[in-house]
C-alpha cells in the first residue's frame, strides 16, 4: 500500500510540475479518474501475480509433502516410504497383526506387521494417487527394528493395471527395469531406485483382477538377506523373471 501511495503521489506531483512550468492543459475529471484506475489496476495484477506464485509453489510443495510419522488421520503413501520409519511410532496405537518369519532353520528373521481398515477405521494409506486404505497393508521389520518394506495385495473386478502402472511411472519412471516376461499370467514390472525397490505382479483368476506390489528398502539384499522368505511368492529375487539383456 505505500509503494501505491507513493506511485500516486509521484504522478501527481509530476502532473503539477506539467502544468505549471510545461503549459500543458489540465487534466478533465474524467481523465483524472480513468489514470487512477490504471494505477489500481497495475497494482491489482502485481497482487494477484504474486498470489499465483504462492499457490504454485504451495501446490509444489504439497506434493513434495513428508508422510505423518504414525498411520492415521493423514494420509500415508506407500510410495514414499524412507525406510527411516521407526515402527512403533510408524504403527502407533492402531490395532494388528504381527506374525514371525523364519529361516531354513528356523531362526526368525523378521515379522510381519498386518494392518487393516477394518481395525482401524482412521487409517488412510495410499500409492500415487490410488487410495488402497481398504485392503490389508503388510510390513515388513527385522530382528533389528529395522523395516526391510511393505507388501499389499487385492483382487478387483476392474482392471487396475494401467492406473497403477501409471501412478508408479509417475514418481519412478526413470527406474524402471525391463523384465523378460516368462509367463503371461502373472506379469512382472519392477522399479529400482537407489533407495528402493518397487515389484508389481498382476494376474487374472476366475474373472477377477489379482495384483501384488510390494515396496522394499535396497539396503536389503538377496544375496545376504532371505527377502524370498520375507515376500513370499513373489520371485523378489527374479529368479523365475529375469532382466532383459
Amino acid at each position: 500500500m505505500h509503494n501505491n501511495y507513493k506511485s500516486r503521489y509521484k504522478i501527481q506531483e509530476i502532473y503539477v510540475w506539467s502544468v505549471t512550468f510545461i503549459n500543458i492543459k489540465p487534466l478533465t475529471e474524467i481523465q483524472v479518474i480513468t489514470i487512477k484506475k490504471l494505477i489500481s489496476m497495475h497494482w491489482v495484477k502485481k497482487i494477484m501475480l504474486a498470489v499465483v506464485c504462492v499457490l504454485i509453489v504451495w501446490s509444489c510443495n504439497s506434493q513434495d509433502m513428508e508422510n505423518p510419522k504414525t498411520l492415521g488421520g493423514e494420509n500415508f503413501r506407500l510410495d514414499k516410504l524412507t525406510f527411516n520409519e521407526k515402527p512403533a511410532a510408524l504403527f502407533g496405537r492402531n490395532k494388528y497383526y504381527k506374525t514371525t518369519i523364519s529361516d531354513d532353520d528356523g531362526s526368525v528373521v523378521a515379522c510381519n506387521y498386518i494392518i487393516s481398515k477394518k481395525d482401524n477405521p482412521e487409517v488412510k494409506v495410499s500409492l500415487g494417487d490410488i487410495d488402497v486404505s481398504r485392503y490389508k497393508y503388510d510390513f515388513k521389520v527385522n530382528k533389528q527394528n529395522m523395516l526391510i518394506g511393505v507388501s499389499i495385495s487385492f483382487t478387483s473386478k476392474q482392471n487396475m493395471t494401467e492406473n497403477i502402472l501409471k501412478n508408479i511411472n509417475n514418481e519412478f519412471g526413470k527406474y524402471r527395469i525391463d523384465i523378460y516376461q516368462a509367463y503371461e499370467n502373472p506379469s512382472v514390472y519392477r522399479w529400482e531406485s537407489s533407495d528402493k525397490i518397487i515389484h508389481f505382479t498382476c494376474a487374472t483368476s476366475e474373472g477377477e483382477y489379482v495384483y501384488s506390489i510390494s515396496i522394499l528398502s535396497r539396503k536389503f539384499d538377496c544375496s545376504s538377506f532371505p527377502l524370498e522368505r520375507v515376500f513370499v511368492g513373489e520371485d523378489i529375487c527374479l529368479k523365475k523373471y529375469t532382466r532383459n539383456k
